[in-house]
């Protein structure tokens, strides 16, 4: 009943917000590629797309668009909750894990959107889950023997992969913890090998068509590596640099998972190796550390372990189910106050204006006239209606504009064409980021376009005898983290649209 009823309440505190801003960039793309439904992406597995076409018959309506990354985050904590009893924990410990899940920042973003990372949290515990009956089956009270849990593993791993690459990851830091405690016995069973068969198996159809595109998921890495800057107000979560990169890395750890809930997830790390009852979980500290290491030395952004931390909280919340009175009740109060006191930062529960102003009363964004919109995601569900319209404005005033097409130098302007401009009498978007790019010019001969983002000018200049800017999109929500979106009118190309294409291509986030 606690899982459950921590579920339902994490539902419905996502679906009840879910409505109130708009699309968030990376939904727009998505939603195109719904409509280009495939077996692979330039940037990305087929499951969101997948998720996007299932809204169509919603008109992709927000709701429609989000409810499964709802359900996910309700059944994470639900999940939660599970592994808690199942590893001997009491009232104490489940209301704790499923809190504490529920709760944590990341996780109620990511419930709240659909991205790539909206299923890691679901997909790395459920992954975990697994590694945790198969060396403790006893553990797991309804468990149908070995083999079936291998087979939840495999689709478990498959569902993750599918959603995001990252899954690998985990996949290879488990192995390693595994392979290092004395939980190693349960490698030498012949399921391991069935188990990765199936795996490959389903995921061959996207290997196939990675492998069909020159794996352009490996320059789509590298271009994001490449492509780092601050936030407009001078945030640098991501950098270049690897020593800098490794400590904002270590950083975001304590920020996407609420600094009070750090004490619940460290205690996890260190119980498999101080509890009897809990050492045959050595191996997942030791994935953790494994985890976070490569995340480090790869550069990585500081949210893409995030899916490790429900297992974490949950070995903590048992761990200290024990400790004395004085210390775990007030640091459950503590963890849930600071988590409600800031949720505002985590799901849209209140009107925009009215987030500006809690963000001005945490001191966290200018005051006056200098006050903004601070979170990131948030700012990037505003203004696409808008650009959309704008570019309307410019289009409507060419003459012969039929064969005018519009080009957008990112995925997020592109896709907001697409969504928006409909309404406005805009022909479908061409764009050279990533999976745009290879749906290719549509058929224009590229003698005039309206081009939109500064990212490319420099190459539409080498190609385009003119290019004028002729109108401005601004959008003051933005600020954190785009500009003004310059809208161009090119003309005078050099050679056909065709053979400019190869040039403008560009892979990464």
């Amino acid at each position: 009943m606690i899982g459950i009823a921590i579920a339902l309440a994490a539902f419905f505190a996502h679906w009840g917000t879910a409505w109130r801003y708009g699309y968030f960039r990376d939904e727009l793309y998505f939603i195109a590629c719904g409509r280009h439904f495939g077996w692979g992406y330039v940037d990305q597995p087929p499951l969101v797309a997948l998720i996007a076409w299932l809204a169509q018959p919603a008109h992709d309506a927000l709701l429609a668009l989000r409810l499964l990354p709802c359900l996910a985050a309700a059944l994470t904590a639900f999940v939660a909750v599970r592994i808690a009893r199942e590893l001997g924990g009491g009232a104490f410990a489940q209301w704790l894990a499923g809190a504490a899940v529920a709760l944590t920042p990341a996780y109620l973003l990511l419930g709240n959107v659909l991205t790539t990372t909206s299923f890691e949290p679901l997909s790395w515990t459920l992954v975990v889950w697994c590694c945790m009956a198969l060396v403790n089956p006893s553990a797991a009270q309804h468990s149908r023997g070995t083999g079936t849990t291998w087979l939840a593993l495999a689709a478990a791993a498959t569902f993750g992969l599918y959603g995001k690459y990252s899954m690998a990851l985990l996949l290879a830091a488990l192995l390693i913890g595994l392979l290092a405690t004395r939980e190693r016995r349960v490698l030498a069973s012949p399921w391991l090998a069935i188990c990765a068969a199936i795996v490959a198996l389903a995921m061959l159809p996207n290997l196939w068509w990675q492998a069909a595109h020159g794996w352009p998921f490996l320059e789509v890495l590298r271009g994001d590596a490449a492509h780092r800057h601050a936030f407009n107000n001078g945030w640098m979560l991501e950098s270049q640099n690897l020593l800098g990169n490794a400590w904002a890395f270590a950083g975001e750890q304590f920020l996407y998972t609420n600094p009070l809930a750090a004490p619940v997830w460290i205690a996890g790390l260190i119980a498999p190796f101080t509890l009897q009852r809990l050492r045959d979980l050595r191996f997942i500290p030791v994935a953790y550390a494994v985890l976070f290491i490569a995340a480090a030395a790869l550069e990585a952004k500081g949210y893409y372990v995030i899916g490790v931390y429900a297992v974490l909280l949950v070995i903590g919340a048992v761990a200290l189910e024990r400790a004395a009175s004085w210390i775990r009740v007030p640091l459950f109060g503590a963890l849930v106050l600071c988590a409600l006191v800031t949720l505002p930062l985590s799901i849209p529960v209140l009107p925009v204006e009215s987030f500006i102003a809690y963000s001005q009363g945490l001191g966290l964004t200018g005051r006056g006239t200098g006050a903004h919109l601070i979170q990131p995601v948030y700012a990037e569900e505003f203004g696409w209606d808008r650009l959309a319209r704008d570019v309307a404005s410019v289009y409507d005033a060419l003459p012969n504009r039929e064969a005018v097409a519009i080009y957008a130098d990112t995925y997020a302007d592109a896709g907001a064409i697409d969504f928006f401009g409909g309404a406005y009498g805009l022909p479908r978007a061409i764009g050279s980021q990533n999976t745009y790019w290879l749906w290719g010019t549509r058929g224009y001969d590229g003698k005039r376009i309206i081009a939109i983002g500064a990212s490319r000018i420099d190459l539409l200049q080498r190609y385009y005898r003119s290019c004028k800017l002729v109108r401005t999109s601004d959008e003051p929500l933005k600020w954190v983290v785009e500009g003004p979106s310059p809208i161009f009118l090119c003309s005078g190309p050099v050679m056909p649209l065709d053979q400019i294409w190869p040039h403008l291509r560009w892979y990464g986030a």
